[in-house]
């Protein structure tokens, strides 16, 4: 039977020549160190990857990967591409010099990326006296107090003598059993690229540790931000093939439809679901992300002035400022909310950790979580916002944002959210989200009942002002929906608003035209008495009336056209119309068409077909007028011109 391979990964730090590289090769028997000039120099420039196999019973095993990360101050940025995805820390401080500055930075990354596990190891034990290693465990011990590393084992070791390794081996795999747990694969799949190459026969490379989601052979993945479209032909974890990879675990990709050359560190291989996301980001450059912060202590105000700032976010980072909210009061855990400006997009979803830094000074100043990413100012919720605190309340956070927006696409939330489309619809059924959803959006449902007053109240005041008009049109009442809300509604929206308006009968439809139930068309007495006139200028039988003759009666034109109106409606729903216009010139009455239609279609079904002259004859009317309805015929679908005769449509 195969076993489970549970994925984690072990974070080395501390800095240089501490003694990060020699621990993983005692450890795992593998050099980390892959560049000539580190084997030259003696320290590691870029990261190096090695790992162990601890098994965890019941057919699992756990295959820890070691990523040993630069201690000097200038391959930081290379320390925290290493740092992305790690379970816990190893951390190394020499024996002979004691805490030193990297230790304490990287101390603060791995903080500010969410570790909360480790081991500190003083390391060149035989190169000091026993009272020393006491002192420096002493010093490490109140480094960690009142951290979330406060606590963790401090053991000393040597690679070279061996003492102290197999306690630590020991704590390693108790570390790696508490720590390792499997991985949630629905998620959106997210490789940062911390190493690409080109292998002879199968061509571009990439490695990195799986952020978020899972990958199989065959998938097809984006590149962000390129945009190049790749396939992944073949994966590789902790040098094995397999056929998947999941999140937590180191991967190698081989990928198809692009060269290595195009490719760098920094960039993401991506589910191809997050293509939207990269057509956000590059429709606005700048982009906006709601966080919460925590920074070392003293540096969290002078994050609100203008200086400087790189966030380092995954492989890739982007010059930054930091807008804070309110007085950058924090809350009970010491975290502070505010907005996170980036002069470039970065790949950033809900929950995921950054480091912030300051370009002058090179130095760690802070850190956060992602909340919301926004790819526009106007978008983006108010700072004052409640709620923005917790990135793992998803229901609240879904509310606050369709409450502040009125409504957003479900596309756009599933990234804004960092979840499924499914999880949005089952938040929706269960009433969770305080959000309805109608299409492809989600609303908020003030916007329903605006939308549905502003409508009853408009066809209700359309009614009032013509009331022999069957209702009003679409048009004029998708033309009230664009003014009904604080934004646009996109045409989309607007119809799928009236959709639900008519089968929830707020509205009936009556042809082309919006009524509300139970409405009526009826004349009032001065109307009714235009449309006897008109009606007494219009005889019964196969005679047509001109419009310009109607036009001489002595009322208004426009209440002659209104009554007009009134009577080509009258009558809709099976029931022939008052009065029909049989040309823009002409008008005849509804029963003498009926009554042409019913000969029409006896004669036809007889013979087959009818010539003009013959339905003249039938008629016995003038061929002019004969013609006239027959065009008329022709337009409403109920003939069709074959030759010289007419046929029933569909015959």
């Amino acid at each position: 039977m195969l076993k489970e391979n549970i994925p984690c990964v072990i974070g080395t730090a501390g800095h240089i020549d501490h003694g990060k590289t020699s621990l993983v090769r005692a450890l795992t028997g593998m050099d980390t160190d892959r560049l000539p000039e580190e084997k030259k120099r003696g320290i590691s420039i870029d990261l190096g990857f090695a790992h162990i196999v601890v098994e965890a019973g019941d057919g699992k095993s756990i295959k820890a990967a070691f990523v040993d990360v630069p201690g000097h101050e200038r391959f930081i940025k290379n320390m925290l591409a290493g740092a992305t995805g790690i379970n816990f820390v190893l951390f190394a401080i020499a024996a002979d010099d004691g805490v030193m500055p990297q230790t304490t930075e990287h101390l603060d990354a791995v903080r500010f990326l969410g570790v909360k596990k480790g081991i500190f190891t003083i390391t060149k034990t035989d190169l000091v006296s026993s009272e020393r290693v006491d002192e420096v465990k002493e010093m490490v011990k109140a480094l960690i107090k009142n951290t979330v590393l406060s606590g963790s084992p401090v053991i000393g070791v040597s690679t070279v003598t061996g003492a102290g390794m197999d306690e630590l081996r020991g704590l390693i795999k108790n570390r790696v059993l508490s720590s390792a747990t499997p991985s949630a694969t629905d998620a959106f799949f997210r490789l940062p690229v911390d190493r690409v190459f080109a292998r002879k026969g199968f061509g571009a490379v990439v490695t990195g540790a799986i952020a978020s989601g899972s990958v199989k052979k065959g998938d097809e993945l984006v590149l962000f931000p390129s945009g190049k479209k790749v396939r992944v032909r073949g994966i590789e974890s902790l040098h094995t093939a397999v056929d998947s990879a999941c999140r937590g675990e180191r991967a190698a990709l081989n990928l198809t439809g692009v060269s290595h050359s195009e490719i760098g560190r920094g960039e993401v291989a991506a589910s191809t679901a997050l293509v939207r996301y990269r057509q956000f980001a590059l429709e606005s450059k700048i982009q906006y992300v709601d966080a919460v912060f925590e920074f070392v202590e003293g540096e969290g105000a002078s994050s609100k002035k203008n200086f400087q700032m790189r966030a380092h976010h995954l492989t890739d980072d982007a010059l930054c400022r930091i807008s804070l909210r309110g007085s950058a009061k924090k809350n009970k855990n010491g975290l502070v909310a505010g907005r996170l400006i980036l002069n470039k997009p970065l790949l950033m979803l809900r929950g995921d950790r950054f480091i912030i830094r300051d370009v002058s000074k090179n130095r760690t100043i802070g850190g956060g979580t992602v909340v919301t990413p926004y790819f526009s100012r106007s978008e983006a919720l108010p700072l004052k916002t409640t709620g923005i605190f917790d990135a793992e309340d998803v229901a609240e956070l879904a509310a606050t944002l369709v409450r502040e927006a009125g409504f957003i696409e479900i596309a756009e939330a599933t990234l804004k959210l960092n979840v499924k489309e499914g999880f949005l619809k089952g938040l929706s059924r269960q009433g969770e989200g305080g959000f309805t959803i109608l299409g492809a959006f989600i609303v908020d449902p003030r916007v329903f009942s605006a939308l549905e007053k502003k409508a009853i109240d408009a066809v209700s005041e359309h009614h009032g002002a013509n009331p022999m008009d069957a209702g009003m049109s679409e048009e004029a009442l998708l033309n009230v929906f664009m003014r009904a809300v604080g934004r646009p509604l996109s045409h989309e929206l607007m119809r799928l608003f009236l959709e639900d308006l008519l089968k929830r009968g707020i509205l009936k439809r009556t042809g082309p035209a919006l009524s509300l139930p139970g409405f009526s068309a009826s004349a009032s007495s001065a109307q009714s008495e235009i449309e006897k006139a008109v009606l007494n200028l219009i005889p019964k039988g196969f005679t047509a009336v001109s419009s310009a003759d109607i036009m001489k009666l002595p009322f208004k034109k426009s209440e002659i056209e209104k009554a007009l109106g009134y009577l080509q409606r009258k009558g809709a729903g099976g029931v022939a119309p008052v009065v029909v216009r049989l040309t823009e010139g002409s008008f005849i009455s509804g029963a003498s068409v009926k009554e042409a239609g019913a000969r029409l279609e006896e004669i036809v079904k007889a013979t087959g077909g009818i010539k003009a002259s013959e339905f003249r004859d039938a008629l016995g009317c003038g061929r002019k007028l004969a013609i006239e309805i027959l065009e008329f015929f022709d337009r409403e679908g109920f003939t069709v011109r074959k030759g010289d005769e007419r046929v029933l449509r569909g015959e």
